[in-house]
């Protein structure tokens, strides 16, 4: 009977222990909740609010002109392997582009735990009511549309007259390829005709630009999301050749930008 009172209170003091112990996990677990879902609502301000269920991830599909051997006959089997292998396929896929939409679907699965759609440009061609990102220039159908898009007040690609990069605002502000780096543009617009989607392009004069911009995009989101927020922009990226984790930001143009430039010029 003296045993008694001592034996209910440590009865006690382990029953004590074992819900601390369950609320520790409990609060242990709604924290990463709250965590994974406070990213995912910042990530979003980026790619928009299809990031979560209903996002594409556009390529551009590429066809092979016929390619005649020394003594002009066709090729059979253009394509080879290190090894010395040689194949032929029907659509190949630029490397680059491969890479990058790697960058921006681990991107999105790391912060949303969703995925994305991988899908070529020309699936899509005509298809409007949609939010993507497409990668590579003017080999992409849904990268023009953002490119030539109305509401594009931002930063353009000039393919014919040396490749450049240029500024909307000014068009005496253009970056080229160096010797050092090559340049690219993301572009985030609304879509005129969907205002809910989300068109975003990725963009390189060449292919360390593109990689670079897709690797910026994908791992530097937060240093973008800080200088726009939830709103259109054009950025332009430097990349050195072949270094894909060296892209820096530029430039970047907002749509304020836009409007105090109209003011000015008027």
């Amino acid at each position: 009977m003296y045993n008694e009172p001592l034996l209910n209170q440590d009865i006690k003091s382990l029953l004590m222990s074992l819900l601390c112990g369950v609320l520790i996990i409990i609060l242990d677990r709604l924290y990463l909740f709250l965590r994974r879902k406070f990213k995912a609502f910042r990530y979003k301000k980026i790619f928009g609010k299809d990031i979560l269920n209903k996002y594409s991830i556009v390529y551009g599909k590429m066809q092979l002109i016929k390619p005649y051997d020394n003594s002009g006959q066709v090729m059979q089997y253009p394509y080879t392997k290190s090894n010395g292998s040689r194949f032929r396929i029907s659509a190949p896929v630029s490397f680059t582009e491969t890479k990058s939409a790697k960058y921006i679907s681990d991107s999105i699965s790391k912060n949303t735990k969703s995925t994305a759609t991988i899908i070529s440009d020309e699936e899509i061609a005509h298809k409007l009511d949609l939010s993507y990102c497409s990668l590579g220039g003017y080999n992409n159908l849904k990268t023009i549309d953002v490119l030539k898009a109305d509401n594009n007040y931002y930063v353009d690609i000039d393919i014919e007259n040396e490749a450049k990069i240029i500024s909307k605002l000014n068009n005496s502000d253009f970056y080229s390829i160096d010797g050092t780096y090559d340049y690219a543009v993301i572009i985030k617009l609304k879509n005129r005709n969907f205002p809910q989607r989300t068109q975003i392009c990725v963009a390189g004069l060449g292919e360390s630009g593109t990689s670079g911009a897709s690797w910026l995009l994908a791992n530097k989101w937060k240093e973008l999301l800080k200088k726009v927020g939830r709103k259109d922009f054009g950025c332009i990226v430097r990349v050195k050749f072949g270094t894909d984790e060296s892209a820096e930001i530029v430039k970047i143009i907002t749509y304020k930008d836009y409007k105090k430039n109209r003011i000015t010029i008027n």
